[in-house]
């Protein structure tokens, strides 16, 4: 069996964030050890939800082969995690996509590093104009524009780094075999010829709304560094800058008037020094100088422990260090008003003692990317937050 059915066997797991994939792979070694694993072990695998263990304890690959099919029909690269094709950088977050769906070529972020420019869909001409300067002059100066080909900020800077001859990454949300948004068709042709457009997805995957905050980590995740163009109080451009800050990636951002709802965002990043103000691409290339061409740092993961040793470690696999507790706000806690149903149960798991997304999945039976996209919110409106890797609330 090719050992990609594998990875997109493990892939395709629903109900599982990325995270929590990416932890049984540095605990177990490879999807096929995975696969290999019977139901009795998992339910002796603290910490796995019902629906997880029997997603795990399925062992069908027809839709890995469907997937693959797909693929190859519609001339649709499959870099896995185990490809040397895989950006390293990518490796270096805590929940990369097990699989990228590429169509083009992708470019050596190590000669060509990439930097993540986004912003609002309904950007002013100020921040079309500024956001296709910077694209032409990152290009120029020997860096990737990545983004996520969205109307607005992300088109212009794409462009922009087309019109200087420079090299270009689009993330989709949903698959590749559909462009979105649609205006962006030919767009995404010339990304083509230039770069790669790429989705942890495979063909077929709907551009559903919740899928676009899970995407922006890939975003950030390939970049040195992100720009924030222009970005209302609460938008997908924030996620992504906060995304970033918690990759240890640099967050740049162009102010703008106090008087324009589309740079509060962005005033507000450089006023709590969690980005720093630019004026010109060149504020960006030499704050990244000094790491242009440096490996990033990549956490190993260890070897497949033997079988006679697995269940004897197994505890290591939950056990985490001690930090100390985060301050719980005085007085009894009360669900802000605020919030809508989804998020009001998100909040309900929290005050029951759930730190992680994968404990909230288990308390609450919500749909996983439903939860990721509801805990960016919560933590964007300042009701969540966290402390080296566990959520808590600030309510």
């Amino acid at each position: 069996m090719n050992r990609a059915a594998y990875w997109l066997w493990l892939a395709a797991k629903d109900g599982m964030t990325a995270l929590a994939k990416n932890q049984l792979l540095s605990r177990f070694g490879t999807p096929e050890h995975l696969y290999a694993m019977t139901r009795a072990e998992w339910e002796a695998l603290p910490g796995l939800t019902r629906k997880q263990i029997d997603a795990l304890s399925d062992k069908s690959l027809e839709r890995a082969r469907a997937i693959a099919f797909d693929c190859e029909k519609l001339h649709i690269q499959i870099i896995t995690q185990a490809d040397s094709a895989y950006p390293d950088i990518l490796r270096s977050i805590p929940d990369p996509p097990l699989v990228l769906y590429v169509k083009g070529t992708l470019p050596d972020l190590e000669g060509v590093p990439g930097v993540g420019v986004v912003g609002t869909r309904k950007a002013s001409p100020y921040g079309l104009l500024a956001a296709n300067e910077f694209g032409k002059g990152l290009a120029r100066a020997g860096f990737t524009v990545v983004s996520g080909m969205a109307l607005g900020a992300d088109a212009a800077a794409a462009r922009g780094a087309l019109e200087a001859g420079g090299k270009t990454i689009a993330v989709l949300a949903g698959g590749l075999n559909i462009c979105y948004p649609p205006q962006n068709n030919f767009l995404m042709g010339d990304i083509q010829l230039s770069g790669a457009v790429i989705s942890e997805n495979p063909p077929g995957t709907p551009h559903d709304g919740f899928r676009f905050p899970i995407r922006n980590r890939i975003i950030s995740g390939l970049s040195r560094g992100v720009l924030i163009v222009e970005a209302p109080k609460r938008s997908g451009a924030l996620i992504t800058a906060h995304l970033a800050l918690d990759q240890g990636r640099e967050v740049f951002a162009i102010p703008g008037t106090i008087h324009a709802p589309n740079s509060v965002g962005c005033n507000q990043l450089i006023r709590d020094g969690e980005a720093a103000l630019v004026m010109r691409p060149g504020d960006i290339a030499q704050a990244l100088g000094h790491v242009a061409r440096r490996a990033p740092a990549i956490s190993t993961p260890p070897a497949p422990l033997p079988a006679h040793d697995l269940w004897d470690k197994i505890q290591q696999y939950t056990e985490q260090p001690e930090t100390p507790a985060e301050p719980k706000p005085a007085g009894p806690p009360k669900i802000p008003d605020s919030v809508n149903d989804t998020q009001r149960e998100i909040l309900q798991a929290v005050l029951d003692g759930a730190e992680t997304p994968e404990e909230i999945l288990e308390k609450t039976d919500l749909p996983a990317a439903r939860v990721m996209t509801e805990l960016t919110m919560l933590e964007l409106d300042g009701i969540l937050g966290r402390k080296n890797g566990a959520i808590v609330r600030k309510f």
